[in-house]
């Protein structure tokens, strides 16, 4: 019995993503973010997707910076927002990642974003290609 080989980005993606306005807190944020069990969620400014926040803006940016955790997330998004499409391979996405020094990747289908895949989720990958998944 043969699985269809699993290879594009669209296959190792979350979906859907975390997201939060970008007037509500760091707080808000970090809660969401628990409450989700997600290391990344998207800011959206008048409904559209415009930055990324991960858990290590929270350490370097908040924690080390002495922040207040009612600061606007908006305050230590980062910008833009790195996208690949779904169909991409999920090679493409690795190297692109590595060479972009990012651990977080939007995914899009028809331009729109519809998942997340973190450097975590490309291991996945590595696993079944040498035969080591569960």
């Amino acid at each position: 019995m043969s699985e269809e080989p699993k290879e594009h980005l669209g296959d190792y993606m979350k979906s859907p993503v975390t997201s939060i306005d970008s007037k509500e807190t760091v707080q808000a944020a970090a809660k969401l973010m628990e409450a989700e069990g997600v290391s990344a969620i998207l800011i959206k400014v008048d409904g559209e997707f415009t930055g990324i926040v991960t858990e290590r803006d929270f350490t370097r940016k908040v924690v080390g910076s002495g922040l207040s955790n009612e600061t606007p997330i908006s305050e230590i998004m980062n910008v833009p927002i790195y996208t690949m499409d779904r169909h991409q391979h999920v090679l493409q996405g690795i190297e692109f990642m590595t060479d972009n020094n990012t651990r977080h990747l939007t995914i899009t289908d028809g331009g729109e974003i519809v998942g997340i895949i973190t450097v975590k989720d490309s291991f996945s990958y590595y696993m079944r290609l040498f035969g080591l998944e569960e």
